[in-house]
């Protein structure tokens, strides 16, 4: 099974920033960099603060993008993509963003605010550059739009363990084995299993339940907070 993890570029400055992600890079075949937004409306308290701290920072897409290719010229093994929402995108402009994060050596993008209905441009632009564009789906999500996200997917799929944002509690049980046999009606790639994800134990349970890759989010910020970059690794490795 793989470990996804996710971190947000400049937190809580780009130099510790940069060590947190090498860290991540270390131990996870997949590492989200989310570009800092002011209004990350899928993120939970703890992200959402972890957002404004490097916003504080002046942490911009084009900072991004340069943290992410000394990240991936270092660590060629490990995937990284681009978490954010699609106003950042649009501001930037698509091609430009999609271009930029190709020379940066980004796999590609996880937007949770863009509906696949709606995300035929930034699709065709992704597949010019050979980036994936990642599709979140929750367990509210019929069946009609995951046939129609996995028409459109490349890449993996990001499934939330439950409704809500990211950091609360979550139960990994019977319902999420039915949320994910739901999905592989459609869909055979990898899925990614995220929200509320603590523990090796829930990394077990999401692989028991038919997932491929378990992601980290919200308790890589709490165990950093807790025991700085060297409680922070010391986490990850619980993980394994």
């Amino acid at each position: 099974m793989k470990l996804a993890t996710h971190t947000v570029v400049g937190f809580p400055d780009l130099a510790t920033s940069l060590k947190i992600a090498e860290i991540l890079a270390a131990h996870s075949a997949i590492v989200e960099l989310q570009i800092p937004f002011s209004d990350p409306v899928a993120d939970g308290p703890t992200i959402t603060a972890a957002n404004a701290v490097a916003l504080g920072q002046k942490v911009t897409p084009s900072k991004c993008f340069a943290f992410a290719a000394q990240l991936s010229k270092k660590f060629p093994a490990t995937d990284f993509f681009l978490m954010t929402y699609f106003n950042t995108i649009l501001h930037f402009g698509l091609e430009k963003f999609a271009v930029a994060a190709r020379q940066a050596g980004v796999r590609g993008f996880v937007v949770p605010d863009l509906p696949v209905e709606e995300a035929g441009e930034l699709l065709a632009i992704c597949r010019k550059n050979g980036l994936h564009l990642i599709f979140v789906v929750a367990p509210n999500t019929p069946d009609e739009r995951l046939k129609l996200i996995a028409q459109k997917s490349t890449g993996w799929i990001y499934a939330t363990a439950r409704l809500g944002i990211t950091g609360s509690a979550t139960e990994f049980g019977k319902d999420l084995t039915k949320f994910l046999a739901r999905i592989q009606k459609f869909y055979q790639a990898e899925i990614g299993v995220g929200f509320g994800v603590k523990s090796k134990s829930d990394l077990q349970k999401i692989q028991k339940a038919g997932g491929q890759i378990g992601i980290v989010g919200s308790e890589l910020f709490r165990q950093f907070e807790k025991g700085g970059l060297p409680g922070l690794e010391q986490f990850l490795k619980s993980l394994r």
